[in-house]
């Protein structure tokens, strides 16, 4: 993946993967090592939760589509290498809070999803 080409977005939006969508993944340790770096990575890069916890979610039988997803999002991380989380030492000691909810949006078992992100300074922090 060295050489591939980087893109802006590390999800396609609407994407609906579920448990049978195409053929299995030959290789599933490879997966299963690459995702479980992403999990590791998201501590550092919250831009990566929501994609990486969708790709988790398959690692029992990753199939041909998960695997697509696995790649685009590092094709992101590619395209984001200069990103990550700056305080300012001259922000103001403020804490914001945002919060969104996607009813009904799994495919699998038709949960909701839903994320938060708190901010202190200038940083995220959760």
């Amino acid at each position: 993946m060295t050489g591939c080409k980087p893109i802006s977005i590390p999800m396609e939006q609407n994407v609906k993967l579920s448990a049978d969508d195409g053929d299995l993944v030959e290789d599933t340790i490879m997966y299963r090592c690459i995702v479980g770096s992403l999990i590791y990575m998201t501590i550092t890069r919250p831009d990566l939760n929501y994609a990486v916890g969708v790709v988790s979610q398959f690692m029992q039988t990753p199939q041909k589509p998960h695997l697509d997803v696995v790649r685009r999002i590092l094709r992101y991380i590619k395209h984001t290498l200069q990103c990550g989380i700056f305080y300012e030492a001259k922000s103001q000691l403020q804490v914001h809070g945002y919060t969104d909810v996607d009813w009904d949006g799994n495919v699998l078992d038709k949960r909701s999803t839903n994320g938060f992100m708190f901010f202190f300074r200038s940083g995220d922090v959760s």
